[in-house]
């Protein structure tokens, strides 16, 4: 698994927390500065971002480390509204104790972020996720409710309806995304090559997001849900996070501009405010949860291929040895016959086997057994490297050594190699005169006939190993070109 990368206001081990907490302050008044000026104005009745950004930090961290957070985080806020809206103190403070009961609680019924992958995976992780939007601005959006009829004689409905419903439409927003922009899915999407994808997929979304939200003479609402499906199946999750955190915004931003289908919401039969939460809540409940099961098709889709690969590759291996296994032998040997036969090109082949091998598993053990096996297998793989070539276990203490385009001569000076090679492991053995392993080496190489298949090639690289052994072992024999010819042409000894 991709290993997940820090952010600034996660490396904070060695920070001071008073340094830590003001840099937090001056982040949130910056960020409230800009939703309040540019993106949303007055709009924060009916969407408020920062609540979700908030919670998704709280559960990235300790919760030791929270209260210190909250401070400056509400710090921060607190000074941005006095600033900008001129907000009494008592009642300001007021706000920011309810806005940090609002976000820990939810942060406290969410579990713990560490990866996206393991946060995703967490059980029951959208009923923990539909509690944290509902029941920490519910809860927090009650005593609100009272705050304000207290200190300005405001409905109950009216104030619950101001704190509670925007800030769950925020959380319910921001989070998912403020989750996924610290996955390395996220960054990939906006790094080379997918870069230039990436942005085309997402301004040609925001594009259309812009009409949706800007005409108002066309019924062009409908449209947003199958678009973010769209975004979701090319950008993934993280995508189509980003995609509906700003259809969120575009929604507010004209909405209050007087463009658009809800501009004229006063005209139904609830406010224009009401109307676009509604809409957008439909989105942020239906949505989410299909784009988690998206995101898990995916990933069990790639655990699959993973899977399918793997036990291909368990097919194919020997287990003990890490070679190619008998059963893929007679696959690559068909396939590399045919095409000879074909092209009429020489295939060669070379059957090896390990000397005195039953003497030295009696001696040594078993597992000293495979362990002389696995060494040889590696410097038989070390020195029969060209594509197309292939290392087999052939059975027992047995290998073969697939050669295609390669003649006789080029086969003989190979498994000299090869047989050197082992040799100068010195892997220790009492058998033999050289009290060390050996191998003896058959080789075989021809052009394909139509009248002879490749069990005939192996065969005939058996009968040279049979020789080989009976000529003292530790040498290498080699056959005639001719299939006919039953006496070796040439035999080299050690």
């Amino acid at each position: 698994m991709v290993r997940e990368q820090s952010t600034p206001l996660t490396r904070v081990a060695a920070e001071p927390s008073w340094l830590f907490m003001l840099r937090l302050a001056a982040l949130y008044f910056a960020a409230i500065a800009l939703l309040s000026k540019v993106a949303l104005g007055d709009g924060w009745h009916i969407f408020w971002p920062l609540n979700g950004i908030t919670i998704a930090l709280l559960i990235g961290r300790p919760r030791r480390d929270w209260l210190i957070m909250l401070a400056g985080i509400e710090l921060g806020t607190g000074i941005a509204d006095h600033y900008m809206y001129h907000i009494a103190l008592g009642s300001e403070i007021t706000e920011r104790l309810l806005s940090m009961f609002e976000v820990a609680l939810s942060a406290w019924l969410l579990p713990q972020f560490t990866t996206l992958d393991d946060w995703l995976r967490k059980p029951g992780l959208y009923t923990r996720f539909a509690a944290a939007v509902t029941i920490g601005p519910t809860a927090s959006g009650l005593l609100a409710a009272v705050h304000y009829h207290l200190a300005g004689g405001l409905d109950y409905l009216t104030g619950f309806d101001n704190w509670a419903i925007a800030d769950a439409l925020g959380i319910g927003a921001m989070l998912p995304l403020a989750i996924a922009f610290r996955a390395p899915e996220t960054r990939a999407l906006f790094k080379p090559p997918r870069l230039a994808f990436s942005l085309a997929a997402l301004g040609t979304a925001l594009a259309i997001m812009a009409a949706i939200f800007a005409v108002s003479q066309y019924p062009l609402i409908f449209i947003l849900y199958p678009l973010l499906m769209l975004v979701d199946y090319l950008l993934g999750f993280s995508g189509s996070m980003i995609a509906l955190c700003c259809a969120c915004l575009l929604a507010v931003y004209f909405t209050e501009h007087g463009f658009g289908p809800f501009a004229n919401a006063d005209n139904l039969a609830m406010s224009r405010d009401f109307a676009v939460q509604l809409y957008l809540g439909f989105h942020l409940l239906g949505f989410l949860p299909i784009s988690i099961l998206f995101l898990e098709r995916r990933r069990l889709h790639q655990e699959l291929k993973a899977v399918l690969a793997q036990t291909v590759e368990l097919a194919s291996t020997d287990a003990l040895t890490g070679v190619a296994n008998r059963r893929t032998l007679d696959q690559r040997i068909d396939e590399q016959w045919r095409q000879a036969l074909r092209y009429q090109t020489s295939l060669a082949v070379l059957m090896i086997d390990v000397d005195h091998f039953k003497q030295y598993n009696d001696k040594f053990g078993h597992q000293a057994g495979d362990g002389c096996l696995r060494s040889i297998a590696t410097t038989l793989g070390k020195h029969v490297c060209r594509a197309g070539d292939l290392v087999a276990r052939f059975g027992g203490e047995e290998f073969v050594v697939l050669l295609p385009y390669v003649e006789a001569e080029g086969a003989k000076s190979l498994a000299e190699i090869l047989r050197v090679a082992v040799y100068e492991l010195a892997i220790p053995h009492s058998a033999g005169n050289s009290g060390r392993v050996t191998v003896s080496i058959g080789c075989a190489a021809m052009i394909p006939r139509e009248n002879l298949s490749f069990k005939q090639l192996l065969e005939q690289a058996d009968e040279m190993l049979y020789l080989a052994k009976r000529a003292g072992r530790n040498r290498v024999c080699i056959g005639g070109e001719l299939l006919t010819q039953k006496q070796p042409s040439r035999s080299v000894g050690s």
